[in-house]
């Protein structure tokens, strides 16, 4: 991994370069804290965003509740960094993968979500004869129409049968309201919060009312912090993109701090109106729409090629080759995993090189 002395500035690194504003992550790691501890609610902020676990230390000393993962692979960097709170809010069904997952269970408090009472069996058998015994949760589908067991009876069946198993220890429910967070409406999003915080507890309502407990109801997501964190019962959220934000997200009004960007330089200009950067789809995603350049002002992206960034003038002064542009992701999750590390910058100047550890980890 190529490093950079401390005490370079943004202007002289090379480029492209994935940066991230330490203050602001820090404003936005705190903000978020204090937001849902002021209000009873736990934070378990999923580390499939920032892939980091210098950042996941950052939250939980904040005062998060543990750390979520996507796939055991970042389960496992997370552990390494000792981690040892760690939610995979996915399902974990080959033997091989299950393996990996009861090893992890040996030295942390993993905990992992079952829709289907197979795989539940698998799980509790691994987790037997490795000796542990498996912290569990059931995803109920809140309305994403993706992972989950339908609400109510479905779940309730369920977890009747993973009680039962010797090799589980049942915690409660999660429920992930992702079909609502980016609905630019906001009322439109509070009614599609609503219908699925209805259908997450009073799943769990059904469930206490059979003397089964739920300790953990867990949900929500950036986009719907504010609207889930209402509900009474709601343990706590898993959101993720808030710490270093993107602009999908600023553009349905959540406005945490662009603490996240990548630099690039221009490399080719013709006329007064359309320049080339150095950066293309290798570092920057666009399935959420194109990046925003937010210096300088008054040029716009308006398509990208591997290699190749091409920026049209709407306004601004002409470019330069050599100049530098800052972009913010559209998408951050899927822009940080094109990267190896973080330049991490205070005041415009490099404070540290933090290693994307968990990049690539997709098994």
């Amino acid at each position: 991994m190529d490093t950079y002395p401390i005490g370079l500035r943004r202007e002289e690194l090379d480029t492209p370069t994935l940066c991230l504003d330490a203050d602001a992550l820090e404003r936005n790691i705190a903000r978020m804290a204090d937001f849902l501890r002021a209000r009873g609610v736990g934070l378990r902020p999923h580390s499939k965003t920032h892939k980091c676990s210098t950042i996941a230390w950052k939250q939980l000393r904040a005062g998060a509740v543990g750390i979520t993962c996507a796939k055991v692979s970042e389960a496992e960097v997370m552990a390494q960094a000792g981690i040892r709170d760690i939610l995979i809010a996915n399902q974990i069904v080959t033997p091989h993968k299950i393996a990996r997952l009861v090893n992890l269970a040996a030295y942390t408090e993993v905990m992992v979500a079952v829709e289907d009472w197979a795989n539940a069996q698998a799980l509790s058998e691994a987790a037997q004869a490795k000796g542990v015994k498996l912290r569990t949760i059931i995803e109920v589908d809140v309305g994403m129409g993706r992972c989950g067991t339908a609400p109510g009876e479905p779940t309730l069946a369920l977890a009747q049968k993973v009680l039962a198993l010797k090799g589980l220890d049942f915690r409660g429910l999660m429920g992930y309201e992702g079909h609502a967070v980016m609905i630019p409406d906001l009322e439109a999003r509070r009614q599609a919060v609503e219908a699925a915080m209805r259908r997450l507890l009073e799943t769990r309502d059904l469930l206490l009312h059979h003397s089964i407990p739920v300790e953990v109801v867990s949900a929500g997501g950036t986009g719907t912090y504010q609207m889930t964190s209402q509900y009474q019962g709601i343990t706590d959220l898993q959101c993720g993109s808030y710490a270093t934000m993107d602009a999908k997200y600023r553009s349905v009004g959540i406005d945490f701090e662009p603490a996240l960007t990548v630099i690039a330089r221009v490399i080719s200009v013709r006329g007064a109106d359309h320049a080339v950067i150095d950066a293309g789809m290798k570092a920057l995603t666009t399935e959420f729409g194109l990046p925003q350049v937010i210096h300088p002002q008054g040029w716009a992206l308006t398509r990208l090629s591997e290699e190749h960034g091409i920026l049209a003038r709407q306004g601004g002064d002409p470019l330069s080759r050599g100049d530098l542009i800052e972009i913010v992701p559209s998408h951050g999750c899927t822009t940080i995993n094109l990267h190896g590390a973080y330049t991490v910058l205070r005041q415009g100047v490099v404070e540290a090189v933090w290693p994307i550890a968990a990049r690539g980890c997709v098994q």
